[in-house]
């Protein structure tokens, strides 16, 4: 008989079973991923007709702010001479109040870019000052613009009935900015917008609007 027929088949020997239980498969169900986990208001939330959810926000990331209003326009221009400084002044000392600092700041006429962090990096703390900053902002430079006071909103003259108007056309749009090359593309987005602005000056002849009342950046 052949050698190797009385050697044996050894058999594998078992792998013990892992005692820790199975993970979930991620995503998870019903959670959010991706560009949809990052992004919140403007007018594609608005219309897509979805519940209000919490804004996705990182106390450790920068969080890039737009706020348009389409009212906004020739003499209600947020870079008006009458008001840029005065918008300019309450983009900011809204951000000293609530511990928000500023990484850029550009003001486009009928739009506001803003890039910032809080201070706190607890979120119990920084969600709060992200909310109260976005709400004082929003308050304030629409009355700035409209003359509109405090329970006394804005209304068009042509309207019969004289229904409430928005000044802003949407929520305020947000998106999470990581580090690295994000970053660096949301930069060139902000001095691409500040020369937008420096182009609208320039054909409304506003000379008295410089650029340090229009925009903030580093350095």
């Amino acid at each position: 008989m052949c050698a190797n027929h009385l050697k044996k088949k050894k058999s594998k020997p078992k792998t013990p079973k892992d005692p820790r239980p199975t993970q979930l498969p991620l995503p998870l169900p019903g959670l959010k991923t991706g560009k949809a986990a990052k992004e919140h208001g403007g007018e594609t939330y608005a219309k897509s007709g979805r519940r209000k959810t919490a804004r996705p926000f990182d106390p450790g990331k920068p969080l890039h702010i737009t706020m348009r209003s389409s009212l906004a326009l020739e003499d209600r221009s947020m870079l008006h001479p009458k008001r840029a400084r005065i918008i300019k002044n309450v983009v900011f000392n809204a951000a000293k109040r609530q511990g928000i600092v500023i990484n850029r700041y550009v003001c486009v006429g009928n739009h506001l870019h803003i890039l910032i962090q809080t201070k706190a990096s607890r979120m119990i703390q920084a969600r709060p000052a992200l909310r109260a900053f976005l709400r004082e902002v929003g308050g304030l430079v629409a009355r700035v613009v409209t003359g509109a006071e405090k329970g006394r909103p804005l209304n068009s003259p042509t309207q019969k009935n004289k229904e409430k108007l928005r000044f802003w056309d949407y929520l305020a749009w947000s998106r999470i900015v990581t580090w690295g090359k994000d970053l660096i593309g949301v930069g060139e987005y902000f001095l691409k917008n500040e020369y937008d602005a420096v182009h609208i000056l320039a054909l409304n002849s506003w000379p008295d609007v410089t650029l340090h009342d229009t925009r903030a950046s580093p350095g």
